[in-house]
């Protein structure tokens, strides 16, 4: 039976060893638990991020994680979360809701990337 990660962002026995990611401009990088735990050490947590990981039980926003990690700019945050993913790290998505109805918002492409 395979180990799964804990969900504290520790590795366990079935996370792979390294993972690719496609970067901004073309071409892959290779990135491993390793670069991501030193990468974290310098990393300042943001609660502004839509996206973050949890490693060392802080909450890191993913993008500029693996971007310091690998030293170059993930192709997207989906690229960057699949890496980190394989790798044994639990990610979690920011809901945003309705001050007024209390609604979980739905906002169109056009409507998210304004609102970064």
């Amino acid at each position: 039976m395979a180990e799964t990660s804990d969900g504290g962002g520790a590795k366990t026995g079935a996370e792979a060893e390294a993972a690719q990611v496609r970067l901004l401009g073309g071409g892959h990088a290779e990135l491993t638990f390793a670069m991501v735990a030193v990468a974290a050490l310098r990393t300042p947590a943001n609660t502004d991020h839509e996206v973050v990981v949890e490693v060392g039980g802080r909450n890191l926003p993913v993008l500029p994680l693996v971007e310091a990690a690998l030293g170059r700019r993930p192709a997207n945050t989906h690229s960057a979360e699949e890496a980190l993913h394989a790798l044994g790290f639990t990610m979690y998505v920011r809901r945003r809701y309705d001050k007024v109805s209390g609604r979980p918002v739905v906002l169109d492409r056009a409507a998210r990337k304004s609102s970064s």
